[in-house]
This record gives C-alpha cells, structure tokens and sequence, in this order.
C-alpha cells in the first residue's frame, strides 16, 4: 500500500490522520498535525479548523516559509501566521490557489457544531479536492462535483464508516480517500470502506 496517489499533474500524499500533502504547481498541506522535521515548505496551509489535530502550531511552522499563508475559518483562535480567513459560501485564490470554504458539522454529535468548522474544496491545476474536514455525513455534500474526495470514515467525532459509504453516494466524484481514522476511538479498517465504493482509494499513512 503507498502513501500518495497522483491525478493529472497533482500528487496527494497522506501524512496522518486528517492531514495531507497536495503538490502541482503549489505545495499545500492540509490540517498538519504531527508532522515531523524535514518537510516540503507549504506555499499555503489549509486548516478547516483549530482543533489540536487539525491545526498543530509547531506541525505548522515545521512546514512554513516566511510567505506561507494560513486559510482557517472566520473565528479560529490562530496566532504568528500570515492568516486569511474564510466564511463558508466565500471563495478566495490565495497563494495562486483557488480554495471555497464549504459546510462542515456534526448533525448527532457535541463536537463540532453547524458554523464551527469547515471542509474546503481546493482547485489546482485544474484538478478539484475536497477535504471533507469534521463532519457527519450534511444534506450539502450533494452539491458537491470534484475530482477526489478525502472523506472521514473512523465516527465517534465525524460520519462512521457506513456513514462515509453513503456520502460517497451523494458526493460526485472521480476518486474518494477515506481519513481521519488510527487515533483513539477512531480506529476504523479503512480497507472496508474501499470494498464499498467503487473507485475509493486507500492511502498508507506516511508519519
């Protein structure tokens, strides 16, 4: 099994967690946690919001360059980065980049309630990723056309498993990439829900 799958000219890899690395003609990570020294520098950072594992401040500045720039949700608690906050509905380009904040929450869960949090769809070199971030499978996701989705599957604080297999029913997407599972009551088989949905892709985690 490998830690990065390549469509077109972009490479995802998957660090850990929730946490991803998108190359093309931009270097961007997404909700790093954990990361060790030695990384790639990040043209842009994109944290869908300030939970410890979604935005590590050292994971952050281990792959930060003096112009790295923060997208995270209006409201976040961020400091010592350059920060551009996003609302959801709001699309910005950032860093040459083009990113739309797009609903998050949990519908039956405390954890990240409606407004709270965000998932982002990212467009670079015409390719279109979706970070699902901390969420329930949400009526929103049916609105949602990209190329790869990276979708949580490991429930207690997100959409379980089966729960993930249906929102890659309503989310049209070429590829999807389950996460955010191998921490403490996450601990989903993600080769399941590959077996599943057609055209799913699982990702070793690289850290």
């Amino acid at each position: 099994m490998v830690s990065s799958f390549k469509f077109e000219n972009v490479e995802i890899t998957y660090l850990k967690h929730a946490s991803f690395k998108v190359k093309g003609s931009k270097v961007v990570y997404m909700d790093p946690y954990e990361l060790p020294e030695g990384l790639e520098k990040a043209d842009l950072i994109l944290a869908t919001h300030d939970h410890f594992d979604h935005f590590d401040p050292k994971s952050a500045r281990r792959i930060s360059k003096s112009e790295t720039i923060v997208v995270i949700p209006k409201g976040s608690s961020v400091s010592g980065f350059l920060t551009r906050t996003v609302s959801v509905g709001e699309e910005v380009e950032v860093a040459g980049v083009k990113v739309k904040a797009v609903p998050a929450y949990n519908v039956n869960k405390p954890f990240h309630r409606k407004g709270y949090g965000v998932g982002y769809i990212l467009t670079m070199d015409k390719v279109r990723i979706y970070h699902a971030g901390d969420t329930d499978r949400i009526p929103e996701m049916k609105g949602i056309e990209v190329d790869i989705a990276l979708l949580p599957v490991g429930g207690k604080y997100t959409m379980d498993l089966n729960e993930a297999v249906e929102a890659a029913k309503d989310i049209k997407a070429k590829y999807y990439i389950p996460m955010h599972f191998g921490i403490p009551g996450t601990e989903t088989d993600p080769v399941k829900f590959a077996s599943k949905v057609k055209n799913a892709v699982v990702l070793k985690p690289l850290i």
